[in-house]
């Protein structure tokens, strides 16, 4: 079963700190983020997102299978949501507009592979339940993701990337210049590529190269194809300038557009090796943070209704940046910089949880009722869209949409922190960031002496078992706390004194580190 994501290990920080004392007002947010979640699940489930044909079925999956506020995937649902999830994944399968169709369609292929992905690598049974209508006898999930990975690949625009080329992105049917229908393609297979990765499937076979040519050629296409802009919110952009994309490679600089820019940006970040310093990537982040909304996508060449794709899109690059946990270089930004410039020419800056009151649909709450929460991105779009939830637990789209069920899914994944189940490989060593124990420092081995959820090469210079006092050596005074300390589980009671590594700290392990002893019959000097 695939670990804890990045994004999930920041929630679990997150549960960790409220148990430990948290301000009053960290803790009513967070449980109103759950409520409306749960409430637009309610809405899925009374208006058969699951078990119908919509255009939406492999995103409304998605928003199932990372349900829980630490997600726990497939097999972390009850019995009825296991049916509909495998009601879904079979829609997915068998449909003839998703898995079933005669050729490749970027939005309904890339919905195909991160839902499919994510429900197989969480648990999911690989020939799923069939709602009325379907069956999935004939070809199974695994299957499907395989035929669909094989025929976007194929679809790829060819060419070497270049500046207004088209290599590197995908069209609606097949190769194009299309930022919207590319972002989608790459979303499916960059979840494909971390569903073989948490199968134990090396990533030098099969598929495998073929995914990862795929992206490392649409991320350095962003990076070529990023326009300048300047003037109006775009005062803020430091010598490297900000740099945004339209929806097609070959538009001229007025065309960059709020979200293809957020496309773009964490389309660069499924590159091998891409991280936030990336100098292309930061000319996004810049646009981006110049631009910044949580109201609306503002520029007046981006499509209005997309305004929820937008908020989707712009999160993931957010919390793929967050969830790998490269430092800053010296003078670059990251997702925390958003909201943090003055408010100009539309430009928005981050709301104040001490003066905000609660959103209605989350029930009566003063001004201050979120005091205690952190400023920043994930707050004002969470507290915009709680405020934009109806009373039947619907997230409607403020501009108007083409298709009320794609954004219903997109306002839960953004409240739920979703990446898609996309593989970001930070720090080069084969191990996507989702799955990694360490996203920033190589450790293709995922060595973990201490069995927490840091891998060994994150963990401080490793102390020798036993040396408690970390004086150097071993004595008297170490055994003799090791002694205290018996009973208790380790962690959260010093590794050190785990002699065996077992988690729990008894007799055994007292006797082994005395063996261990640096000075005759362990006594002090």
């Amino acid at each position: 079963m695939m670990k804890l994501s990045s994004s999930q290990l920041i929630c679990a920080a997150a549960l960790a700190a409220l148990a430990s004392g948290v301000q009053a007002g960290d803790a009513e947010f967070k449980a109103d983020v759950n409520a409306a979640i749960d409430a637009g699940l309610a809405y899925s489930r009374a208006n058969n997102h699951f078990t119908v044909y919509t255009e939406a079925n492999g995103l409304s999956l998605l928003t199932l299978l990372e349900k829980e506020s630490i997600p726990a995937g497939y097999a972390g649902l009850d019995a009825a949501d296991k049916l509909l999830a495998e009601n879904a994944a079979c829609i997915l399968i068998d449909s003839g507009s998703f898995g079933d169709r005669g050729g490749f369609y970027s939005y309904y292929d890339g919905q195909v592979l991160m839902g499919l992905s994510v429900y197989l690598a969480t648990g999911g049974p690989d020939v799923p339940a069939a709602p009325p209508g379907y069956s999935c006898t004939g070809r199974s999930a695994r299957q499907t993701i395989d035929k669909v990975v094989d025929r976007a690949v194929a679809a790829q625009s060819s060419g070497a990337p270049s500046f207004g080329g088209s290599g590197g992105y995908w069209g609606y049917t097949g190769a194009g210049s299309d930022s919207s229908t590319t972002q989608f393609t790459v979303a499916g297979l960059a979840a494909a590529k971390g569903f073989y990765s948490s199968k134990g499937e090396s990533l030098d076979k099969a598929r495998g190269p073929l995914i990862t040519a795929a992206l490392d050629k649409t991320s350095l296409a962003y990076s070529l194809n990023g326009k300048a802009n300047a003037g109006a919110q775009f005062d803020t952009c430091g010598a490297g300038g900000c740099y945004g994309h339209g929806y097609q490679s070959y538009y001229g600089a007025g065309n960059n557009s709020s979200q293809q820019t957020a496309s773009g940006a964490w389309n660069q970040l499924a590159g091998t090796g891409k991280t936030v310093n990336d100098t292309s990537l930061q000319g996004y982040l810049r646009w981006l943070q110049n631009a910044y909304s949580y109201t609306t996508n503002i520029r007046p060449d981006s499509w209005p209704p997309a305004y929820f794709y937008y908020l989707w899109s712009s999160s993931k690059a957010y919390n793929i940046i967050q969830g790998s946990g490269v430092p800053l270089a010296a003078g670059n930004i990251g997702p925390d910089s958003m909201g943090t410039l003055p408010a100009v020419s539309g430009r928005e800056v981050n709301r104040n949880p001490a003066v905000d009151t609660r959103p209605p649909a989350r029930g009566a709450g003063a001004a201050g009722y979120y005091a205690g929460t952190t400023k920043g991105w994930y707050y004002d779009y969470a507290y915009r869209l709680m405020s934009l939830q109806n009373a039947a637990g619907q997230f409607p789209n403020p501009n108007g949409s083409w298709d009320g069920e794609v954004d219903h899914a997109y306002a839960i994944l953004v409240l739920q922190r979703s990446v898609g189940g996309a593989c970001t490989d930070s720090d080069l060593d084969g191990v996507c960031d989702l799955d990694d124990n360490c996203p920033n420092v190589p450790n293709p081995g995922q060595e973990n002496t201490y069995g927490d959820a840091r891998g060994d090469a994150c963990e401080a210079p490793p102390v020798a078992k036993c040396d408690i006092d970390m004086d150097g050596d071993i004595d008297r005074i170490d055994i003799g706390r090791i002694t205290a300390l018996r009973g208790q589980s380790s962690p959260p009671a010093d590794p050190k004194a785990d002699a065996d590594s077992n988690g729990l700290i008894n007799v055994n392990d007292a006797r082994a580190c005395a063996l261990k002893c640096t000075r005759a019959s362990c006594a002090t000097q």
